[in-house]
């Protein structure tokens, strides 16, 4: 569908108010690339406890010996002791000692393991200050695109988000079958955040005044999301009722 035959199908929603203006803009929004690694976590087996409590009371040099005590087979201890020491919760100069991020763990009775790193792209605006969500493909197909920008945009040299808005946002990716498959796997840190291009979406707005009310309002349509944009639509009426109405009341 092409943008003007969006625009008048969306004028037919206002029954009860007036259409004063009918512009369309575009705003932009940057494809951006994740990278992070995501923590494992899983209930600590019986042994690595057996382990970490052996290694926090008594000072062991070999492998042999942990296996004689706690009458295990020597291969498994020393598998699991380079385990422990792979993701740091033991440490070895003279003897096997617990690090304090063992300790922890041996506290929690929650084993951490790092996995590999891997990566997700999405879509980040500036001027809404959040993701956003939508297939960009589908909007870069209409045919009239606007020249236009939108007049309150964000402008940015760098695009620089919070970490903690990231992980949220990488968490809430995930599909629930994802969810369900992978519950013990937790995202705790960004490796990198990576500008790859941004992208013009197109908005449909509306200026409206409701006679009933004597009220003028916005309404932002967003083609990437497909609805209606409440944050574009409050920027707009924040910064612009009070020249709508010296714009239109005195033309009335």
């Amino acid at each position: 569908m092409e943008l003007h035959a969006l625009q008048q199908k969306l004028s037919q929603q206002f029954h009860k108010t007036t259409i004063l203006e009918r512009l369309i803009w575009c705003v932009p929004v940057h494809t951006v690339n994740i990278a992070y690694k995501p923590i494992l976590r899983t209930k600590m087996d019986i042994l690595m406890k057996m382990l970490l409590i052996s290694l926090q009371k008594a000072k062991f040099k070999k492998a042999e010996q942990l296996s004689e005590i706690l009458l295990v087979e020597e291969l498994f201890i020393q598998d699991l002791l380079s385990k422990m020491q792979k993701t740091g919760l033991i440490t070895k100069e003279e003897h096997y000692r617990l690090t304090e991020k063992g300790l922890q763990q041996l506290t929690s009775g929650v084993f951490e393991e790092d996995q590999d790193m891997t990566s997700m792209e999405t879509l980040y605006s500036p001027t809404h200050q959040t993701f956003l969500h939508g297939e960009i493909e589908a909007v870069l197909d209409f045919e009239d695109f606007p020249e236009e920008i939108y007049r309150h945009q964000v402008q940015v040299e760098e695009l620089q988000v919070d970490n903690e808005k990231i992980i949220k946002e990488l968490r809430s990716l995930q599909t629930d079958e994802e969810a369900e498959e992978e519950s013990n796997l937790f995202i705790t840190s960004v490796e990198s955040f990576e500008d790859i291009q941004v992208n013009d979406v197109p908005c449909i707005e509306f200026v409206l005044f409701d006679d009933e009310k004597g009220q003028f309002t916005s309404r932002v349509w967003n083609t990437l999301t497909n609805n209606w944009d409440e944050i574009l639509q409050h920027q707009i009426e924040e910064k612009e009722k009070t020249i709508w109405k010296e714009r239109f009341l005195t033309k009335k």
